[in-house]
């Protein structure tokens, strides 16, 4: 019978660290980093970086099993040729073995900003035994920790640590979903996942391990979508460690952490959507329940605190003179709506929040209780029909406060599409927005859609929210598609969404943080707030969470 995993390649930047699902993790001391092909080896991330190096250019591959948690592979280099096995002992510790001409050494520094580095090496009839340890309080602990792992079980580690990815069942897939970039994503879900810390009481997850870290308002809720999939439980933690950290006057911050946090900003508001999706597969009234006081207090804080200009509809909180993040509240960073200087109603949260309210009153119809929560979703959505609605051009759009036609935000974008999510458009608006907008190839319709800005804008560009396609933005306007029947289109873009992931994770060896609209530039060359490929700023992140999510939910499609 054959292996079940299909193995991944020894790729730059790879994600390689442990995973809370497989025991405790340290959210500001910890083993991450990324593989590394020339010189072959591991840049670990601990402020500075420190390289684990075994060899020269990596040349050639024979990769039996990679994982971000354990690796057995054969590798070529400029220097010889030999085997190499590793695997994570826990996230301080990783023990492996080398063979043939492989080396093992640690160029970098022994004490950095995460802590203490130690590297052992024995050999063992002509194999080299390692182990690298970090240790947040000694030199002297590192060391203890690293000659501990020397004798630790490399097979037992290894199987261990592939135990999830190998057990997940991929026999159910939808038609044409692949097999291996679905493991792909199940493995970095996992690598994602962190065990309880700190202020965090049950396991949580992160968009990437590095650079990020922290804890995402919407990121975890497309998390959980993902998780359902997998592991209800792990769903409906993610959900629930962002809402145990809510504020008492029912603010939930943009991010949170293990350590306290000072934060002005929220986040785009979705995790009543996905509490009730994960809630349609476990069928957890508890979970319900814990969710349902909060992400009301959560509605009553936005109307309090987002709605500056007094007339019921909402905006994000923007950050004016910063040039590479205007709106991080938007979750949209640098996206070109937020270029302007004014106060707009923002058409997506005003969609999110008549979305939310709905989910309210689901729950609150299923626990039994008495509520106003869809009146007041019927009443938001009227007013975004009132005001936001461009009868001329067709599509919803982002609006300033006064009566002026100057004061329309008419440059399209994908959040022109999300007042679907919550049913607001009529059946012929929906109509209009699908036909005149979203499936015309100078638009919005190109190989890998939805384009965050229309190709035909001037402000399009490949960099970060001012044109790339993201993955959950897709995935909420393919379920605003299902709302109005548009089966045909959302199943459409499903298939474009999971070739374009499955086509650059097979010629790019990762799952990424977003993607070019025309299906051409690989996702390291895209530019991200001015930078590209770490030139001037952060590449494009690999190994991301709601990618993976993504992919997860649409290849098991319900």
């Amino acid at each position: 019978m054959s292996d079940p995993i299909m193995p991944d390649i020894w790729g730059d930047g790879k994600l390689l660290t442990f995973s809370g699902l497989d025991g405790p993790t340290s959210w500001a001391h910890t083993l991450v980093g990324g593989a590394s092909i020339d010189p072959f080896g591991i840049v670990w991330h601990l402020r500075p970086d420190v390289f684990l190096v075994f060899g020269g250019r990596l040349e050639g591959q024979d990769a039996r099993l990679v994982l971000g948690d354990a690796v057995e592979m054969s590798a070529r280099t400029g220097d010889g040729a030999g085997d190499l096995r590793m695997a994570f002992a826990d996230c301080w510790t990783l023990v492996g073995e080398a063979g043939g001409s492989l080396s093992v050494r640690l160029d970098g520094p022994a004490e950095t900003e995460a802590g203490f580095v130690e590297l052992l090496t024995e050999q063992r009839n002509g194999v080299t035994r390692w182990c690298l340890a970090l240790s947040p309080e000694s030199a002297g602990e590192a060391h203890d920790r690293a000659e501990a792992r020397m004798a630790a079980d490399l097979d037992a580690l290894i199987a261990a640590r592939s135990a999830f990815v190998r057990g997940v069942d991929a026999s159910d897939l939808t038609e044409g979903a692949d097999e291996r970039t679905f493991r792909k994503c199940v493995e970095v879900l996992k690598l994602n996942a962190r065990a309880a810390e700190g202020r965090i009481g049950r396991r949580w997850t992160t968009p990437d391990v590095w650079p990020h870290r922290h804890m995402w308002l919407w990121d975890s809720a497309f998390h959980a979508i993902g998780w359902k999939e997998l592991d209800g439980e792990m769903a409906q933690d993610a959900i629930l460690a962002v809402i145990e950290l809510q504020e008492p006057d029912g603010k939930i911050h943009l991010c949170d952490a293990p350590a306290p946090q000072n934060q002005r900003h929220t986040q785009p508001p979705i995790l009543a959507w996905s509490a009730w999706r994960v809630f349609e597969v476990t069928g957890d009234r508890d979970f319900l329940r814990a969710c349902y006081a909060p992400l009301g207090r959560f509605m009553d804080w936005l109307f309090a605190n987002r709605d500056v200009n007094g007339n019921g509809l909402l905006e994000w909180l923007k950050e004016f003179q910063v040039e590479r993040c205007r709106c991080g509240e938007s979750g949209w960073d640098n996206s070109p709506r937020f270029d302007r200087e004014i106060i707009d109603d923002h058409v997506d949260i005003n969609a999110m929040v008549t979305q939310e309210l709905q989910m309210l009153a689901r729950m609150a119809e299923s626990l039994g209780e008495e509520s106003d929560w869809q009146a007041r979703a019927d009443a938001l959505a009227a007013l975004v029909n009132e005001r936001l609605w461009h009868e001329k051009i067709g599509l919803y759009f982002d609006r300033g406060p006064g009566e002026d036609p100057d004061e329309w935000m008419t440059m399209k974008s994908g959040a022109c599409f999300l007042p679907m999510i919550a049913g607001i458009p009529s059946p012929e608006q929906a109509r209009r927005m699908v036909e005149e907008h979203l499936t015309r190839e100078d638009e919005f319709w190109g190989p890998t859609p939805v384009p965050t800005v229309a190709f035909d804008e001037p402000q399009y560009s490949d960099d970060m929210w001012r044109g790339p396609t993201w993955m959950n933005i897709n995935f909420l306007i393919g379920e605003g598609l299902r709302c109005y029947g548009f089966d045909d289109v959302a199943d459409e873009l499903r298939r474009r969404s999971m070739a374009a992931i499955e086509k650059w994770y097979y010629e790019g060896g990762g799952v990424f943080e977003y993607y070019d609209p025309r299906g051409e530039t690989h996702p390291f060359w895209l530019h991200r707030k001015g930078g590209q490929c770490g030139i001037g700023g952060i590449s494009v992140i690999r190994d991301y969470g709601w990618t993976a999510a993504t992919y997860v939910a649409w290849a098991k499609r319900r």
